[in-house]
C-alpha cells in the first residue's frame, strides 16, 4: 500500500529559562497509525519542508508562522534528533519524516501567527515547558523520549551527529 511521505523539521526551541516551547492539538482526525485517537497532545514546533527549502528556512518559517517569533530573534544550532514513524492525519496513514533543530531565543511570548486551516481548527494552546513540567505532566508530549533527551540539549551537550531517536513510542501515561 502506498503511504505518503511528509518530511518535517521539529525545533527545539528554548527560552533563557531552558524552557521548551511546546504547542497543544486536539484533532479527532489525527491517530495513531492503528487508529485509535489518543486525546489531545503537545508536540514541538515546526512543520513540512517546502519545495526547495532548506532545513534553516524552513526552521525559521515555522517558528515566526506557528510562535510569531521573528528569524532575528532566534540562534539556530544543530540538527540533533532524526526519526520515522507512522500517523493517520486527515484519514491518511502517512509516514513522518522528522528531523529536530535546536534554536533558542530570549523571546518569551509566543502566539500563532500565520496558522494553516488545520491549526486553526485544532491548535489550542502554545506554552513554555520546563525539563521537569514535562517529566512531571500528564499531558501526552511527543516526542515521548523528551525526558531522557532534552537534558543533554538544554546543558548545550549535544550529539556529534544527529543520533536517531524512535518518535514512534508512546508516552507512559498511554500505555
Amino acid at each position: 500500500m502506498f503511504k505518503p511521505i511528509r518530511s518535517s523539521i521539529k525545533v527545539i526551541l528554548l527560552n533563557d529559562k531552558d524552557e521548551l516551547l511546546l504547542m497543544c492539538a486536539d484533532d479527532p482526525k489525527t491517530t495513531a497509525a492503528d487508529g485509535r485517537y489518543l486525546g489531545k497532545f503537545w508536540f514541538a514546533v515546526g512543520g513540512e519542508i517546502e519545495l526547495n527549502e532548506s532545513i534553516e528556512d524552513t526552521a525559521y518559517r515555522e517558528i515566526y508562522e506557528e510562535t510569531s517569533i521573528k528569524k532575528d530573534e532566534i540562534e539556530l544550532g544543530p540538527i540533533v534528533w532524526f526519526g520515522e514513524f507512522d500517523l493517520i492525519l486527515n484519514g491518511t496513514l502517512t509516514r513522518l519524516k522528522q528531523k529536530f533543530i535546536v534554536a533558542k531565543t530570549k523571546q518569551i511570548n509566543a502566539h500563532l501567527k500565520n496558522p494553516t486551516s488545520w491549526e486553526k481548527k485544532v491548535i489550542k494552546d502554545i506554552a513554555w515547558f520546563s525539563i521537569d513540567d514535562i517529566k512531571n505532566s500528564d499531558e501526552i508530549i511527543y516526542p515521548a523520549l523528551l525526558p531522557k533527551y532534552l537534558p543533554d540539549i538544554i546543558s548545550g551537550n549535544y550529539p556529534k551527529q544527529p543520533i536517531e531517536i524512535d518518535l514512534a513510542k508512546l508516552p507512559n501515561n498511554l500505555k
